[in-house]
């Protein structure tokens, strides 16, 4: 028997990777209080090494975007991820970094938001660190960009023709 479907599972269920955006900015009030999820965010062992630069400048995100950010130019914030670039630690680094991207999503959407995730590859990471003032050993990798949603411009684009997959392939009970 199921359980009913809560507003919370509801929020889950609806956060996507946004990549249309409005240009309307979005106030400091909501920009602090993703970020403050963002910083509650769990961690490997409680070390808390995440750290995230706030790109709000228009110029700066279009520099994202010349780094690989794609959708930097069109979202009103631009959170840079940055991890201590620790190769002992890399493997729980990289999940905290996810972690915190999807976190950072959810409290977005919970705001009515939209947020994508963009992942720097090439010389992206070394150029946006030269760019923000990371010190070189710092890793970057992960940019979320948040700002409203462009409902106009998500309605015009193709649907999707993949849905999701049923239980059945997804979930396996007792054994795979």
């Amino acid at each position: 028997m199921s359980q009913p479907t809560t507003d919370v599972t509801r929020l889950l269920r609806r956060v996507r990777n946004i990549r249309e955006f409005t240009p309307e900015p979005i106030s400091e009030d909501t920009l602090v209080d993703i970020l403050e999820v963002g910083r509650w965010t769990g961690s490997a062992s409680n070390r808390q090494p995440t750290e995230v630069v706030v790109v709000r400048d228009p110029q700066a995100r279009q520099k994202l975007v010349e780094a690989g950010s794609n959708t930097a130019g069109k979202a009103a914030v631009s959170l840079v991820i940055v991890t201590p670039g620790d190769p002992a630690r890399a493997e729980l680094e990289i999940f905290d970094d996810g972690r915190l991207a999807e976190r950072l999503l959810v409290a977005a959407a919970a705001h009515g938001l939209g947020s994508g995730i963009t992942t720097l590859k090439g010389e992206g990471p070394a150029a946006v660190k030269q760019m923000l003032g990371i010190p070189s050993e710092r890793r970057v990798r992960t940019v979320v960009n948040i700002g409203h949603r462009d409902e106009a411009a998500i309605r015009a684009k193709p649907k999707n023709p993949q849905p999701r997959k049923p239980m059945t392939e997804f979930a396996h009970w007792d054994h795979y």
